[in-house]
């Protein structure tokens, strides 16, 4: 029966079982059982979620955009996809602030607990100092940051995903404008690649239910006793779904 259910379903399944578990575990004494040997295959879920994020996104770029084969619909597409995030931006940003600023899903958290999670959190950023640095930034600051002076390093930080996206296009579009024969041997590369990482991400996804589940019982057990964050979680959790539905419709 495991077996037939759908991707998804095991997922949600695998969720609650989390948060059953994570609640047991907290009235039965086995916190540092679930902390120990439960909620490191979490961890490990997520890496290997970030571990892959890197060469899906080049490889599907590069791939996608080389086998274009008029350089002059890559524009029309580039200016269509560009209209189109910031259109669909514009819009989930006004249901995003009209459903926060109806819903306000952190009231519940009291100001104290608040307080301690952003003093845990928070670390040692100095916001004056960052304040003041944006402030002196140049207009044309964003751009500059896109462009990266050593692609080795960009991919291995998946915060300079932007980076990434602008060396694979400009790979992508050199590809385009090199002769086919060329190239014709690293197209074929990329099109085995694509594969490759298709099938990784099908083997990662398999392991989805038990990390969820190792996941969401280990944050239960980290936040033991304070019943005030999954309330205000839980309000979060359905102002998102209730955005999501008005963004669909």
């Amino acid at each position: 029966m495991w077996k037939r259910l759908p991707l998804w379903a095991k997922i949600i399944i695998g969720m609650a079982l989390g948060l059953i578990w994570g609640m047991i575990a907290t009235r039965t004494g086995l916190n540092k059982f679930t902390l120990d040997w439960i909620k490191p295959w979490g961890t490990i879920f997520l890496k290997l979620l970030k571990l892959i994020a890197v060469p899906l996104i080049f490889v599907s770029l590069v791939k996608g955009i080389s086998s274009l084969t008029d350089i002059t619909k890559l524009s029309r597409i580039g200016i269509k996809t560009v209209a189109y995030y910031m259109a669909s931006t514009l819009i989930a940003t006004t249901f995003g602030l009209f459903l926060v600023n109806t819903v306000e899903p952190g009231n519940t958290f009291p100001e104290e607990k608040r307080a301690e999670f952003m003093a845990k959190w928070q670390g040692t950023i100095d916001e004056s100092q960052l304040l003041a640095e944006s402030g002196d930034r140049s207009p044309l600051r964003f751009i500059v940051d896109i462009v990266p002076d050593n692609i080795i390093s960009a991919m291995g930080d998946n915060s300079q995903m932007l980076q990434i996206i602008f060396f694979a296009i400009l790979f992508a579009v050199a590809m385009i404008l090199v002769k086919e024969s060329q190239v014709r041997t690293v197209k074929f590369i990329f099109d085995g690649l694509n594969d490759i990482i298709i099938k990784i991400i099908e083997l990662i996804m398999l392991f989805a239910p038990y990390g969820v589940f190792a996941l969401l019982a280990g944050v239960v057990v980290d936040f033991a006793g304070d019943t005030d964050i999954f309330i205000a979680l839980g309000k979060y959790f359905v102002t998102v779904l209730v955005g999501l539905l008005l963004l669909i419709i």
